[in-house]
């Protein structure tokens, strides 16, 4: 029997993507291009960071230090620079 998916509301939704795009935009950061939704809806069903269950909400303070010192966060959909996710997931 597979898990009955829970249906986000749209409002909910809408706030958490610009949310997501006000931390990029404020720090100058990447959003991984094709992990977007993936992890949006990822975060939504589980109410914290499905990478991090500590993390109990996202983007979180780890996540910037993170960019800044390794070039991505944990969960790798905020990104140092274009440049950084293509040298990194192409190498």
């Amino acid at each position: 029997m597979s898990a009955k998916k829970t249906k986000i509301p749209t409002k909910t939704r809408i706030a958490k993507e610009r949310e997501f795009c006000a931390f990029a935009q404020e720090y100058k950061f990447v959003i991984h291009p094709k992990g977007f939704d993936y992890y949006l809806e990822s975060f939504l069903e589980a109410g914290c960071c499905p990478c991090d269950p500590d993390r109990k909400n996202c983007p979180c303070g780890k996540a910037a230090i993170e960019v800044v010192r390794d070039g991505h966060c944990l969960c790798r959909l905020f990104w140092r620079s274009y440049q950084d996710f293509v040298t990194m997931m192409f190498k």
